[in-house]
């Protein structure tokens, strides 16, 4: 039979007492030295508005930067994702400054026009809710009142309705 080194052997785990396997540890030393010193983490503190504010139109001015390398590509993946961005950016610094403020940094750039005219939304037809015929346009209301035809054939109706009421009697 072969005879193998003791560092190839395979190793075996010490075998312990059934009893002793579910015990806890011995009772941990009250000496502070044994504790764990936090690390220090880096302060928080709160922005003030003005601080806010520049950081946002930092942030803006950036993503108009971004849209701006990237717009000769064209309407790519990454623009759409780019634009959406933007827009999130514009609507938060919009609550602290107006619109017409923000759109001077970034020379008029408007992501919601942007997007509108990259990624125009498509009407389908046929598609969506059925309208009832309380909710159409005026425009299909006053052709209906406009049609002399259909009048005349309301006062047919409204004139035999009258004689069969006058011959009740």
């Amino acid at each position: 039979m072969p005879t193998t080194p003791k560092n190839l052997a395979p190793a075996t785990a010490p075998v312990e007492k059934a009893s002793d396997a579910m015990d806890l540890d011995p009772q941990a030393s009250t000496s502070s030295a044994d504790t764990q010193i936090r690390r220090a983490s880096p302060e928080v503190r709160v922005l003030s508005k003005e601080e806010k504010i520049q950081l946002l139109t930092k942030e803006h001015i950036l993503l108009w930067k971004r849209y701006e390398a990237l717009r000769p590509s064209g309407a790519t993946e990454e623009l759409k994702v780019l634009l959406g961005l933007a827009q999130e950016s514009q609507k938060t610094l919009q609550k602290l400054i107006p619109r017409a403020e923000l759109e001077e940094y970034v020379r008029g750039w408007n992501p919601w026009t942007v997007k509108k005219e990259l990624y125009p939304t498509t009407c389908k037809e046929g598609g969506g809710k059925k309208r009832s015929s309380s909710s159409q346009t005026s425009s299909s209301k006053n052709m209906l009142f406009n049609d002399p035809s259909r009048w005349k054939r309301v006062m047919r109706g409204c004139n035999t309705l009258e004689a069969a009421y006058r011959h009740m009697d």
